[in-house]
């Protein structure tokens, strides 16, 4: 389980990285980017592209929603656009796949680290299993993943269904009830 949660959050932030340039993808690279915004706005001087209001990005089969998208560029030396170090979705994080689905509050994959964190009233689905927590950190280089954060109360709980049971596919449509 913990592995095919890696998987799902590995695929939502690459998901996002096709917005900085062509060699990102989520797996069939002959699906075009289909991005929505009600805004994107590009500050090169600053490094960082922003889109904002009812944020939705579709590619193929996966789908990521969010209120706000930043994404955080290196800048080199020479002036051009260098690569994305940073990815933040804020507000209503959804991401959405045939066999699992996340939300949460927010969600940062640090590219150098290799490392996605969601954060907030955070569901995790894979068809019947379900895991929900506050906070959700997932090395992408080791596979290490930690559920919930120390000291602040609020219990993981995680609902897994024994291995042989066919849990039915998350639907991924977007509507938001897609497996939750």
């Amino acid at each position: 389980m913990i592995r095919l949660l890696v998987r799902l959050t590995a695929l939502s932030c690459l998901l996002l990285a096709p917005l900085a340039g062509a060699h990102a993808q989520i797996g069939d690279s002959s699906q075009p980017l289909d991005t929505i915004a009600d805004r994107i706005e590009n500050l090169d001087s600053e490094g960082r592209t922003i889109l904002t209001g009812h944020v939705d990005i579709t590619q193929g089969d996966r789908r990521i929603m969010a209120d706000r998208v930043e994404l955080v560029w290196t800048q080199p030396e020479d002036g051009s656009r260098g690569d994305i170090e940073r990815v933040v979705a804020t507000g209503h994080v959804r991401y959405f796949s045939p066999m699992q689905n996340a939300t949460g509050d927010l969600g940062v994959y640090e590219m150098g680290q290799d490392t996605i964190t969601l954060t907030g009233d955070v569901v995790i689905t894979q068809g019947e299993n379900v895991i929900t927590t506050t906070r959700f950190v997932s090395n992408l280089t080791s596979g290490n993943s930690n559920f919930g954060e120390e000291g602040n109360g609020a219990p993981v709980r995680a609902v897994i269904y024994p291995r042989g049971s066919e849990p039915a596919p998350a639907d991924g449509n977007g509507d938001g009830t897609g497996g939750l």
